[in-house]
């Protein structure tokens, strides 16, 4: 960012201050922003509005980790989310679900999904950390 007089600076270095449990994994929020294309330069920290990036009205981008505990599965239904989602498996392994097939996914894996039913499953002894950028779609499928 830039400070008041024009110079660049940091604007937070620490450990992430969101997070939460939902279904079973741990989800930390890294940064938000409210729309695309952002709005530069950043005025300030995105990370403490950070909130579910799958919520209706959201409108822009998010940047997670998911950590996902050894022998986790099954706490999250088959879904889909009307967004794009670039997924970098970070540590462990991870099982990507969806109804016609199952796809193993280890450590430096990169998925890119887009509004696919799917859902996790971490069926070995290990967490998994996925590091998640997600952008809003425009949902073309009929409901």
């Amino acid at each position: 960012v830039q400070n008041h007089d024009g110079k660049n600076t940091v604007l937070a270095d620490g450990a992430p201050p969101v997070a939460f449990e939902l279904n079973g994994t741990t989800i930390t929020r890294l940064w938000e922003s409210g729309s695309t294309p952002v709005e530069l330069p950043i005025q300030g920290d995105a990370t403490l509005s950070a909130g579910n990036a799958y919520r209706e009205e959201f409108v822009g981008t998010s940047f997670y980790f998911a950590d996902l505990p050894p022998g986790s599965g099954g706490e999250s239904p088959l879904h889909r989310n009307a967004t794009l989602d670039y997924i970098a498996v970070m540590s462990g392994q991870v099982c990507l679900i969806l109804p016609e097939q199952r796809l193993l996914l280890r450590a430096g894996d990169v998925l890119v999904q887009g509004g696919t039913l799917h859902t996790w499953e971490n069926t070995s002894d290990e967490p998994c950390r996925l590091l998640v950028v997600v952008i809003t779609g425009k949902d073309t499928q009929p409901s």
